[in-house]
């Protein structure tokens, strides 16, 4: 899972696994999805990071919550509803707002009901909270030079890893076309100084298509050093982890219920 502060968490894509119909809607209505998630981000974070706050002990690292913020809040499926579905209100309710269509009011309507049932799942299950968190990194850098590849296509992630073994969420895809008897190297973009304080290493994943990266490197690659393709090419090997799962939870205490 993401952590809530990783950058991408939820883009178009992700709403219109919801909404079929909604690049045709915004672009009509000149609406900008992306304002409407980085909205739907600010004021969800700021509730959570209220809801953390008021919950004291309850927060294993409350004595420090002020300083962390969300920086080590996971993104869990419930969460990542209640992302979407609130940023899918708010670019209904702009589309009514501007057109006074009854069908983009009765949307509003039902993704705002979705979005509150979302909010209420998150509150009463907690908020899911790691230990040691390891931000998504940047897209890799890929560098090719003389060597001994084929033709084909390479796309890359790559992912942080911890000492117990837990992964970052893998970073955004980036692809090269090799036209034959190539070397292509991975690096990470991140400058050694930006490299997660609780990261020893980390790892690379690689398919010949967008669909089905695998990790090609057994052990953590340490920090500042690259991966090349080796001359056998790409391997099998495990899918990504996706991201972290939480550490503990974080409940509701009946402050927060008495409001």
């Amino acid at each position: 899972m993401a952590l809530f502060t990783d950058s991408g968490i939820v883009g178009l894509d992700d709403l219109t696994q919801f909404e079929s119909g909604l690049v045709q809607v915004s672009s009509t209505h000149g609406i900008d999805i992306n304002t409407k998630i980085k909205l739907a981000l600010d004021e969800i974070g700021a509730k959570v990071l209220l809801f953390l706050l008021r919950a004291g002990r309850s927060d294993h690292q409350w004595s420090s919550r002020a300083k962390l913020g969300l920086t080590n809040v996971v993104v869990t499926p419930a969460l990542y509803k209640w992302i979407c579905s609130d940023a899918l209100a708010k670019t209904f309710a702009e589309a009514y707002n501007v057109q006074l269509n009854t069908r983009f009011q009765g949307k509003w309507t039902e993704y705002q009901k979705q979005a509150d049932a979302a909010s209420e799942i998150v509150f009463a299950s907690g908020i899911g909270v790691v230990f040691d968190p390891l931000a998504r990194p940047a897209m890799p850098t890929l560098q090719t030079s003389q060597g001994t590849l084929r033709a084909q296509s390479v796309f890359v992630q790559t992912a942080w890893t911890g000492i117990l073994g837990q992964e970052s969420a893998p970073s955004p895809i980036n692809g090269v076309n090799l036209t034959g008897f190539t070397g292509l190297e991975v690096t990470m973009s991140e400058p050694h100084a930006d490299n997660p304080q609780k990261a020893i290493g980390w790892s690379v994943y690689a398919s010949n298509s967008q669909q089905g990266l695998t990790r090609q490197n057994l052990d953590p690659i340490p920090f500042g050093s690259s991966w090349t393709v080796p001359a056998t090419g790409l391997i099998s090997g495990l899918t990504s982890l996706g991201g972290q799962l939480p550490s503990y939870f974080v409940p509701a205490n009946r402050r927060w219920l008495r409001g």
